[in-house]
């Protein structure tokens, strides 16, 4: 087993979504020492939002298989940044709302909207693969 392989049987994640993590994190803490962390944030944010709608317009698109590679590239950059992105817009809202339960509320649903999103697409594939005649 190579090494990347034990990296990724280990942490559950490959090797690139590491250093994307790790990218992410040094370009905050740049922007923080530099006392440009919010153009930095919003930076990312922006970003984060334009790959999300790149690959939800290409998954959509008529010639789904032919950008198939793309959308997977997409979908796991989207993935890898959604935490990090998350916790900054909590931050940028927190200094706009000052009422900690709104923020808790904000934090929760942003933070598993997209799971259980993603738990009632699985059933529903589910139940429509089940449904098939055999």
């Amino acid at each position: 087993m190579s090494w990347q392989q034990r990296i990724h049987v280990a942490t559950g994640l490959s090797c690139g979504q590491i250093v994307l993590h790790l990218l992410v994190l040094a370009v905050l803490i740049i922007g923080w020492l530099s006392g440009a962390l919010v153009p930095v944030a919003l930076g990312i944010c922006i970003l984060y939002v334009a790959t999300l709608l790149a690959m939800l317009f290409l998954q959509f698109h008529r010639d789904g298989e032919r950008w198939r590679d793309t959308v997977d590239l997409l979908e796991e950059l989207t993935t890898a940044w959604y935490v990090a992105v998350m916790l900054i817009m909590l931050w940028l809202l927190s200094h706009v709302l000052h009422s900690h339960l709104l923020l808790a509320i904000v934090g929760l649903v942003t933070l598993t909207g997209p799971v259980i999103m993603s738990l009632f697409i699985k059933e529903k594939k589910v139940n429509t693969v089940s449904a098939q005649p055999r």
